[in-house]
């Protein structure tokens, strides 16, 4: 298997047992994926990295070094069509969660093939769910325990995950929409879970498409009465739901308009090539 890992732009695959990363996982990551030599929707994953350090206070590495290392790391790999993990660390500090304000943040790219996916999804429904808090909400950040406790359970291709409200969240690996009489509905992320850069895409296409796009509450009874679900991430893209535990979903015509128009937007101002 082809596959490339670079710890401050070097080839190593060590990490120092203080790192912060390793102690708390105190830090942020990325996934991205990189397509004929163009590092797909880039613009949007920085921007979420840039807000992620904002909101945590770790310092930040400008995008001239992330590309870089990125396109080292597929060089190295030999690739054709990769998924590249970028992780930010704050850094190395001795015990204790207190850090010193200069601490030098740690970076982390992973670049590893595309996996083979299902070309529409089955789901299930979490026990596990999420937590609210605003803080931490929306960003990717590298606390994914609810996350990991989910899959723990997982029993289908996917599952839903509700918040402490029983009010539908996201996947566990992407987002969530439906789509009821022509209106696309995907929950609030206020209080929790994770701005998808996908998200933002299918915000956009809608838009371009004249397609009326709700952010609300969304209950799991609601979900199961929509006409269509899809689910997305960025290395899935946007994914038809053919089933949620007995409910099948047997029309895409929406979701399919979306998928169109999605696989021509790849190549647009938010794409960058590595070449």
């Amino acid at each position: 298997m082809n596959s490339a890992l670079l710890i401050n732009g070097k080839k190593q695959t060590k990490l120092n047992a203080l790192n912060r990363l390793v102690q708390f996982g105190d830090g942020l990551f990325e996934t991205c994926l990189i397509e004929d030599t163009r590092l797909l929707f880039w613009s949007k994953h920085f921007s979420r990295l840039q807000k992620g350090c904002d909101k945590l206070k770790i310092h930040q590495v400008s995008e001239a070094i992330w590309l870089k290392e990125i396109a080292k790391a597929f060089a190295i790999s030999k690739l054709d069509r990769a998924v590249v993990k970028i992780i930010l660390s704050r850094g190395e500090s001795t015990r204790g969660y207190g850090y010193e304000k200069n601490i030098k943040p740690t970076r982390i790219v992973v670049v590893s093939p595309m996996p083979d996916l299902p070309w529409q999804y089955e789901l299930d429904v979490c026990s596990s769910g999420y937590v609210s808090n605003q803080l931490l909400s929306e960003i990717k950040h590298c606390n994914r325990l609810e996350q990991i406790l989910a899959r723990s359970e997982l029993q289908a291709q996917e599952c839903i995950m509700l918040d402490e409200n029983a009010q539908v969240i996201s996947v566990t690996q992407g987002n969530i929409f439906a789509i009821r009489k022509q209106v696309i509905l995907t929950p609030s992320l206020t209080n929790c879970g994770i701005e998808g850069t996908r998200r933002f895409v299918v915000f956009d296409l809608a838009q371009a498409l004249g397609l009326q796009l709700e952010t609300c509450s969304l209950s799991l009874t609601e979900l199961l009465e929509a006409d269509e679900v899809f689910i997305t991430n960025s290395v899935m893209g946007i994914k038809p739901v053919a089933k949620i535990n007995q409910q099948l979903f047997s029309h895409h015509q929406v979701t399919n308009r979306l998928i169109s128009a999605f696989v021509c937007s790849k190549n647009n101002h938010s794409s960058i090539s590595l070449a």
